[in-house]
């Protein structure tokens, strides 16, 4: 890939960020929170250039940038050093997200006796604003 050292720098910003918040990260938040030592506009070309290359999308029009799949891979990649402890970190997320995949199958089925008109995809949308509202609350 021919990212420059910024680019790269802000890519890993936005990958992290997200991580952090799971919310959009823009170009706004990039220019208050890190001495990047450019403009908003410069950050916002960037951010537009990670795009044209598959490693950010942007969900809404007005808001900030998430890593997409390709994004994902070239962070895990290129970007973060793998070691034994992210190792046994990504093993441990699996586990979680097996057992938590179990539970919400569970509770899906449930819910589709008690309310048959709930569609799968309903639920699962219900499922993910339930989780990332806890995980907002905790913080």
């Amino acid at each position: 890939m021919n990212l420059d050292n910024r680019q790269k720098y802000i890519f890993e910003i936005v990958v992290e960020e997200f991580i952090k918040s799971a919310r959009p990260v823009g170009s706004e938040f990039l220019a208050e929170n890190y001495d990047l030592e450019v403009s908003s506009a410069t950050i916002r070309n960037d951010l537009a250039f990670l795009e044209e290359l598959g490693f950010l999308a942007k969900p809404h029009t007005s808001g900030g940038r998430v890593p997409t799949s390709r994004g994902w891979h070239f962070f895990i990649e290129e970007i973060r050093e793998s070691d034994e402890l992210s190792q046994s970190e990504m093993a441990r997320l699996n586990l979680l997200t097996s057992e938590l995949l179990s539970t919400s199958q569970e509770i899906m089925s449930c819910v589709s006796k008690i309310f048959p008109e709930v569609s799968d995809e309903f639920f699962k949308k219900f499922l993910i604003k339930k989780l990332f509202q806890n995980y907002d609350r905790r913080k």
